[in-house]
């Protein structure tokens, strides 16, 4: 399923150790990759090859203790078969696995690495979200809406999400919990290209 969108679309993310830099600056260079842009902060670098048809982008999270590696254009193909062949990976499906048990402390670790990985929308992206923003734990349902928030931005659509979101706060009864997920949806339709509505000025009037 998640495989088979992220192939559709020519874009991949998977999660690596992050231990794993070594082994993929090392597959990277040798495979023509060059380094085009780094950010001030946090470590993000993007590589792209020769032909400018196809990049990395390395973003390591120490929250999620993983070293993300967002690939871009079919040129990429052989050398990412090469960085989790020598690297190794955390499966798609051990993730899925425990964020769909809201029981487990990794849970909402295990959702929000997913959501970097969330490439397009689906019914069964939607269950696993909407199971952790029903959660009883308020802890949980807080920790979904960011992970929320990101799957949204990862796939360019803010619909599924904010649709999502309208719901889990019409249910919340934490009125601090209902104000985060009702600012989630406006930063997200304003992020995503809905227009922003803007109060006139009094003076104006």
């Amino acid at each position: 399923m998640l495989l088979e969108a992220m192939t559709e679309r020519a874009h991949w993310v998977y999660a690596l150790p992050p231990a794993s830099v070594p082994q993929v600056e090392l597959a990277l260079a040798e495979g023509g990759f060059a380094l085009v842009e780094q950010a001030s902060e946090g470590g993000v670098r993007r590589f792209q090859d020769a032909s400018a048809e196809a990049s990395f982008v390395l973003y390591p999270s120490d929250v999620l203790e993983v070293l993300l590696v967002d690939v871009a254009g079919v040129k990429a193909v052989e050398v990412l078969a090469k960085i989790l062949d020598s690297s190794g990976f955390y499966a798609q499906s051990q993730l899925l696995g425990t964020a769909l048990d809201v029981r487990d402390p990794e849970a909402p670790k295990a959702l929000r690495t997913l959501a970097h990985m969330v490439v397009a929308w689906d019914e069964d992206w939607t269950d696993a979200f909407l199971l952790h923003l029903a959660a009883p734990d308020p802890v949980i349902r807080h920790e979904a809406v960011a992970s929320l928030s990101v799957a949204a931005l990862v796939a360019r659509d803010a619909a599924p999400a904010t649709e999502l979101l309208h719901e889990a706060a019409r249910r919340e009864r934490f009125p601090k919990l209902k104000e985060t997920m009702l600012e989630a949806v406006g930063v997200l339709e304003a992020a995503l290209g809905k227009p922003v509505e803007i109060a006139a000025d009094p003076a104006e009037s």
